[in-house]
C-alpha cells in the first residue's frame, strides 16, 4: 500500500506539471533523457561496512522545463535508476554487490548563460526519492532490525545539483545526488546514498 501511495504521488505530480496552461507552452519544453550513473554510500561508525566502490548503473525518464527568462528557470526530473556499489564487511573483508531500483524526482532551479548556438546552465535543488528494490546477496536492503533501523530508507530525499549545456532540443549534463548532511537519518538508515550522472536529454 505504502509503495503504491508513493508511486501515485509521482505519477499525480508529473500529470499536474503537464497540464500547465497552453498560454505557456513557448516557455515549456517536455522530454525524455537517459545516462549512465556511479554510486557509492556513506556509512555510520555502527555499520558493518568499511569501503564502498562505485559501479556503472544506468537511468532513463523524462524533464519538463519552465523558463521564466533568458536567465532562470525551473526543471523537473522524474528518473528510474538502476544503481549498484561494491560493499566491504570490514570484519570479514568479503565482498558483496548492493544494487537497488530508485524512482527520484529532484527540482532545479537552473541558472543559464547563453553561450554560442545553446545554453550553459547550472542547477540545484531538492529531490524526493522511493526506493522500489534494494538487494545485497539475499539481504533486502530495506528490512528493520529490532531496533527499527533498516540499512537503507525506502523514502528518502537530499540535494541535487546538475550542470550542463543545452542545445536547442538536445541537453547534455552531468548530475550529482546526494543524502549525505541532509535531514537527522542517522537513526533510521545506515547508509546514505551518493550518485554521480551522466545524462543526454532531448527535448519533444
Amino acid at each position: 500500500m505504502k509503495k503504491q501511495a508513493i508511486l501515485s504521488i509521482f505519477a499525480t505530480g508529473t500529470l499536474l506539471m503537464g497540464t500547465v496552461s497552453v498560454k505557456a507552452q513557448k516557455k515549456m519544453s517536455l522530454g525524455l533523457k537517459g545516462g549512465v550513473n556511479s554510486t557509492f554510500y556513506k556509512y555510520d561508525s555502527e555499520s558493518q561496512y568499511s569501503k564502498s566502490s562505485p559501479e556503472l548503473g544506468g537511468s532513463v525518464g523524462g524533464f519538463l522545463k519552465y523558463d521564466f527568462g533568458s536567465w532562470f528557470a525551473l526543471q523537473s526530473d522524474l528518473m528510474l535508476h538502476y544503481r549498484n556499489s561494491e560493499m566491504e564487511n570490514k570484519f570479514t573483508a568479503e565482498t558483496s554487490k548492493l544494487e537497488s531500483y530508485d524512482l527520484e524526482l529532484p527540482v532545479y532551479g537552473i541558472f543559464q548563460y547563453k553561450l554560442g548556438t545553446g545554453k550553459l546552465f547550472f542547477g540545484i535543488g531538492p529531490y524526493l526519492g522511493y526506493g522500489i528494490n534494494a538487494k545485497m546477496d539475499d539481504m533486502d536492503m530495506y528490512s528493520k532490525d529490532a531496533e527499527g533501523k533498516s540499512s537503507l530508507k525506502q523514502l528518502n530525499y537530499g540535494a541535487a545539483a546538475m550542470f550542463g549545456y543545452d542545445f536547442g532540443h538536445f541537453q547534455i549534463s552531468a548530475s550529482y545526488i546526494s543524502q549525505y548532511g541532509i535531514g537527522s537519518m542517522s537513526s533510521i538508515s545506515a547508509l546514505k546514498r551518493q550518485s554521480f550522472g551522466l545524462e543526454i536529454g532531448y527535448s519533444l
